[in-house]
């Protein structure tokens, strides 16, 4: 199993797994995964002891999925637990975070769609204002 971190505004985290998928003959691909938002650590956190994990999920959060070459964009809105899934034709994409309420978008990450295959994600928006 293959994953890449990509840390900024916002965290994408892929790998490929196996998983069937076909559409009018045409193999496609499964993007799914989940969305998270963090305002940071609310609060000290002692030394030698657990580290704060300030990921929460983030219900009803968008972004977009778009191919590297010209064709449809996708706009892709969680669900109330965070969850998303999508099928794509296999390919390069984009996906970009969209500015909604608490987080201001505007990181992407590239990705790839192998046919017939799952690509898992996670979506991880900063939000503002951020506790320190």
């Amino acid at each position: 199993m293959r994953r890449v971190i990509v840390t900024a505004a916002c965290v994408l985290a892929g790998s490929g797994m196996g998983v069937a998928a076909a559409t009018a003959g045409t193999a496609v691909g499964t993007l799914a995964g989940q969305t998270q938002i963090s305002y940071g650590c609310p609060g000290p956190v002692a030394e030698g002891g657990p580290s704060c994990n300030p990921w929460r999920t983030f219900a009803q959060a968008r972004f977009s999925v778009s191919p590297s070459a010209s064709g449809r964009i996708h706009i892709v809105v969680s669900d109330s637990l965070g969850r998303f899934s999508l099928r794509l034709a296999p390919g390069n994409y984009t996906v970009t975070s969209l500015p909604q309420a608490h987080t201001r978008g505007g990181t992407t990450l590239q990705i790839r769609i192998r046919p017939g295959a799952l690509t898992r994600i996670v979506v991880r928006f900063q939000g503002y204002p951020m506790m320190e």
